[in-house]
């Protein structure tokens, strides 16, 4: 029996591209065969959609478990603005198509023509748009908008500051094992370049590639890889919720003998500013004295703290200017430490990023 790991997935898509063709002729042939009358010629026909269709999602299914995600290369900003606008109502209406045909072909079965009929003006506009638009996204992705090769470099966006070592497995070697790249504040994505060299004198495929759940998509340009040749593993990583130092991975394992390989990727994006302390304690019991939450900014362009409000009314907040823009002190005092309390000061800034302009200092009265 072979195994999904064996499977050569580069040949799914003009597969299903040519099951998606096929079902759209069928498709409006069973439409002129019953709008002239021809209802057992329309019955024979639609049976052959329903079976293309089917085939099809088998297909489908099959294909993106092996290599996940498909990237549309962003060199071609207007024609993937284009491919997006398809692409959703496609994937949408492939949902929902699979109950709506279900119930046509069971309301044909039973002879409820009336219902079928009902329910054949809104599935049948639906199924033909999903089969057309199949083909068409097919299209641009394999055929009309391919990846340049300038679009193909060996690290992200030429940020990579350092790399590691390459890794083998399966007889492919993936280079490299492990990057380091530099983000900025604000991005909300990245993408990720890993190599795939495969010295042997034979055409190899790869099994599987997974991400984590940040993983926007992940794809290989070139599967199978010729004998001699290379592919290129691309990754996007959603990091609009970063901070500091993080540690991203796309596993990928050539066939099923062949041991997983983790290439991974450490994402830097300096801090624009510090907060300290971010959580202020005083002990219960303890003298509530005043305490300071220093707010400093990192980067060139100012900063400004507009407000600073304490969310509970027991511990009184109060800002200091010392250098507009860049520093700031936070004084909190609690009017007394007998019993616990825990809370926080909303701090609003002129921060032009959205994920930085509302920051959080935390605070707490504990045994």
């Amino acid at each position: 029996m072979t195994m999904l790991g064996e499977i050569d997935y580069s040949v799914f898509p003009p597969i299903n591209a040519t099951l998606n063709s096929i079902s759209t002729v069928l498709l409006l042939t069973g439409f002129f065969l019953i709008k002239a009358g021809k209802r057992r010629a329309h019955q024979k026909v639609m049976v052959g959609a329903l079976a293309s269709s089917a085939v099809f999602l088998a297909c489908y299914l099959i294909y993106h478990y092996g290599v996940g995600h498909t990237v549309f290369p962003k060199e071609y900003p207007v024609a993937r603005t284009v491919y997006l606008t398809i692409l959703i109502p496609h994937i949408i209406l492939a949902v929902i198509n699979v109950p709506l045909i279900l119930l046509l072909v069971i309301a044909a079965f039973r002879k409820k023509f009336e219902k079928h009929k009902k329910l054949a003006r809104v599935t049948f506009p639906s199924w033909l748009f999903v089969s057309v638009t199949g083909v068409v996204i097919y299209f641009m992705v394999y055929v009309w908008f391919v990846p340049s090769e300038k679009s193909k470099p060996p690290t992200t966006e030429g940020k990579a500051e350092r790399v590691g070592p390459a890794t083998e497995s399966g007889g492919l070697v993936f280079f490299p094992a492990s990057q380091e790249l530099q983000a900025q504040p604000g991005d909300e994505s990245v993408e990720v370049y890993f190599t795939v060299k495969n010295p042997t004198d034979q055409e190899i495929s790869v099994g599987s590639i997974r991400s984590g759940c940040t993983c926007l998509a992940v794809s290989i340009d070139i599967d199978p890889i010729p004998a001699g040749g290379e592919a290129t593993i691309t990754g996007e990583f959603d990091i609009s919720e970063l901070r500091g130092t993080s540690i991203k991975s796309i596993s990928v394992k050539p066939d099923r003998r062949s041991r997983p390989v983790v290439l991974s990727t450490t994402i830097q994006i300096d801090e624009i500013y510090t907060l300290v302390e971010s959580l202020t304690t005083w002990r219960v019991g303890d003298d509530p004295e005043t305490k300071t939450v220093e707010f400093r900014v990192l980067r060139e362009d100012p900063i400004r703290i507009l407000n600073a409000e304490s969310q509970r009314a027991e511990v009184l907040c109060k800002l200091v200017v010392l250098e507009d823009g860049r520093a700031y002190d936070i004084k909190l005092t609690p009017d007394s430490t007998e019993g616990s309390l825990l809370g926080f000061v909303r701090i609003e800034t002129d921060c032009e990023l959205e994920n930085y302009s509302r920051p959080l200092a935390y605070y707490a009265i504990q045994r």
